[in-house]
C-alpha cells in the first residue's frame, strides 16, 4: 500500500507537469497540497463534519497498519493524513460534497517560472445570462433592497461558457493561476470518480484557517479594476477605500462574520476600517479578522461550515438573499461559491472562497463571477466587474 498522506520533499517541487486526472491540488501560502488517488472518499450526501471526522479517523488507523509494516520515514514530521475537499454553494442543491482523503500526498512549491500561455481558439461562447439580462438583474435586485423589508445585499453572479478547440491543460493552467496569484489560494478537484471533470480556480479570498486554537478570516467585498498606469491604478486604490457604496457593501460581510464567529472564540480583533488587496487585475476591500477559539475541539472544517456562505457570495440575510438569487439567477451555481480547502485531524486546515473559477470538461469551460448588490450599485458597472473577475480564468488559458 502506498505510504499515506506522507509529505516529504520532492525534486520536482513546483512542477506541477505530473499533475494527471483524478488528482487534487490546493495552495496556501506559496506551498500546495498534491494529492493523487483516493483512499477514502465521502458517501453521497453524508452529514459533511461528521464524515470527515470518520475518514480521517480510518485514514489513521491505515497509516498506523502501513506504519508496522514498512520502514520508518526520514522525515520525522511526516504528516497526519489529510482531506481534501470541496463544498457547493448550496447544501440542499444537486451538487454534493465532496471530500476525499489521497492515497498519496506530497508538497510542493510554487513554479519557479510562469510557463507560456499558449492560448487556443474557442469554437462557441456563450454569457448567461447576457449583458442586458444581467443588468436587468441587477435592477431588479435593487428593486428588493429598496422594500425595505430586509434585504440588505445580495450577490448576482452570471456564466461565461466556453467550447474550446483543444481540451484544456490542466497543469499549464495550475501553474499559470498559481504563478499570478501567489498569496492566494490555487485549487483543483476532480468532480467526477474518474476525474475528466474538474473544478478549478485561483481565489484571492480566505474563507478561514485554523491553526491549533488561532483562527484566521479575510473576507474580501468592494471591488475595482486595476489600471496598467502606476499613478491612475493608485489612484483608482484610494477612491475605493474611500468608496461610501463599497465600504458599506464590505462592512455587511464583516458584521456577518462577526455573528458567526464572536460566540466561537474566545478573543476577536476585528480592525474598524478594511485595507487592500490587490490581484493581477483587481483591487478588493479586505479585512484580516483574528481570534482565539474559546473550544479547540472546533475543527477548521467546522468553522468553514459555520460561515459558508458568507454575504460576500450570498448576501444578508443569508435565508433572504439565497430566496432572491434562486429567483434572479437563471442556473445553479454548484461549486462556484463554495469552498475548497484542506483539514486534518488534528482540526487544522484552510478553506477558500470558491471564485475565481471555472468547472472544466474536456473541451468545454464554465466560467462564473458575481458582483455584490447594496444601494448605490450601477448595473452596467456590476456587469463590468464580473467581466473583470472572469479574466483571471481568460488570462491562465491563454484567451482574450
Amino acid at each position: 500500500m502506498d505510504m499515506l498522506a506522507r509529505t516529504h520533499p520532492d525534486p520536482r517541487a513546483g512542477d506541477l507537469a505530473g499533475f494527471q486526472p483524478g488528482d487534487s491540488l490546493f495552495t496556501a501560502q506559496g506551498l500546495g497540497f498534491h494529492g493523487r488517488g483516493c483512499l477514502l472518499r465521502a458517501a453521497p450526501r453524508e452529514d459533511v463534519g461528521a464524515c470527515a471526522a470518520r475518514l480521517l479517523a480510518q485514514a489513521d488507523e491505515l497509516r498506523a497498519e502501513a506504519d508496522t509494516s514498512e520502514p520508518a520515514a526520514a522525515d520525522a514530521s511526516a504528516a497526519r493524513p489529510l482531506l481534501l475537499g470541496l463544498l457547493p454553494y448550496d447544501p440542499a442543491g444537486p451538487a454534493p460534497a465532496l471530500l476525499r482523503v489521497p492515497r498519496s500526498l506530497r508538497r510542493i512549491d510554487a513554479p519557479r517560472v510562469l510557463p507560456p500561455a499558449r492560448g487556443g481558439a474557442i469554437r462557441q461562447r456563450r454569457e448567461h445570462p447576457d449583458q442586458a439580462g444581467y443588468e436587468r438583474g441587477v435592477s431588479a435586485a435593487l428593486e428588493r433592497i429598496a422594500r425595505a423589508d430586509g434585504l440588505r445585499k445580495l450577490v448576482l453572479s452570471r456564466t461565461l461558457e466556453l467550447e474550446l478547440e483543444h481540451p484544456l491543460d490542466l497543469p499549464e493552467v495550475l501553474a499559470r493561476l498559481w504563478r499570478a496569484s501567489p498569496h492566494g489560494h490555487t485549487y483543483a478537484l476532480p468532480v467526477s470518480e474518474d476525474g475528466p471533470d474538474y473544478f478549478l480556480g485561483a481565489s484571492p479570498e480566505l474563507l478561514v484557517r485554523r491553526e491549533g486554537r488561532r483562527v484566521r478570516v479575510h473576507p474580501l467585498a468592494g471591488t475595482a479594476a486595476r489600471h496598467a498606469d502606476a499613478t491612475e491604478d493608485a489612484r483608482i486604490a484610494r477612491a475605493l477605500l474611500d468608496s461610501p457604496k463599497d465600504l458599506l457593501e464590505h462592512a455587511v460581510v464583516v458584521e456577518a462574520i462577526e455573528a458567526a464567529l464572536r460566540p466561537l472564540c474566545r478573543t476577536l480583533d476585528i480592525p474598524s476600517r478594511p485595507g487592500l488587496t490587490s490581484t493581477a487585475r483587481l483591487w478588493h476591500l479586505g479585512t484580516l479578522i483574528e481570534g482565539e477559539l474559546a473550544d479547540a475541539a472546533i475543527s477548521a472544517l467546522d468553522l468553514a461550515i459555520a460561515l459558508h456562505p458568507t454575504p460576500a457570495v450570498c448576501g444578508l440575510p443569508t435565508a433572504d438573499a439565497r430566496r432572491a438569487i434562486a429567483a434572479l439567477e437563471p442556473f445553479e451555481r454548484g461549486y462556484f461559491a463554495g469552498t475548497a480547502g484542506w483539514c486534518d485531524a488534528a482540526g487544522d486546515g484552510a478553506w477558500a472562497v470558491a471564485i475565481r473559477c471555472a468547472h472544466a470538461s474536456g473541451r468545454r469551460l464554465t466560467l462564473s463571477a458575481g458582483a455584490g448588490i447594496v444601494p448605490g450599485s450601477v448595473p452596467e458597472l456590476e456587469y463590468q466587474e464580473t467581466g473583470n473577475k472572469l479574466r483571471t480564468i481568460l488570462d491562465a488559458l491563454g484567451l482574450h
